[in-house]
């Protein structure tokens, strides 16, 4: 039995596919951020959280700390910006993870208010 191709050029819409599941790059943080003075949602990005995350010769109230500080640096630097967006340098005390010897670090962050909440993070994040 011979069969024959035929060509069909209608237009139909390709069959429905999965969605692509996004990876998160925001963590939500309003719980602490309430304790600074925040009233809306608040996020950070997962850059900003891996680098204020302590090193093997520090505690992890040292990233609670840094996180907090962070924190209300943005909220102040958003109440004289009249609540735009602002950029801002973060500097804290890190213990090198070798030696123990402590150097300052610092982080240029951005924060901004937008319709889902506020969000912080590094300057390259936005």
């Amino acid at each position: 039995m011979l069969t024959q191709l035929s060509l069909d050029f209608s237009t139909r819409l390709p069959p429905p596919s999965r969605p692509i599941m996004a990876y998160p790059t925001r963590m939500d943080v309003s719980q602490i951020a309430a304790g600074v003075g925040f009233s809306e949602p608040v996020s950070i990005s997962l850059v900003l959280s891996d680098a204020l995350e302590a090193t093997q010769l520090e505690t992890e109230n040292d990233y609670d700390q840094r996180l907090y500080d962070a924190l209300w640096l943005a909220h102040f630097e958003l109440s004289l910006n009249d609540g735009r967006s602002a950029n801002f340098t973060f500097t804290f005390s890190r213990a090198h993870w070798k030696t123990g010897e402590l150097s300052e670090t610092g982080l240029r962050l951005c924060v901004e208010k937008g319709p889902q909440g506020i969000r912080l993070g590094l300057k390259t994040d936005f």
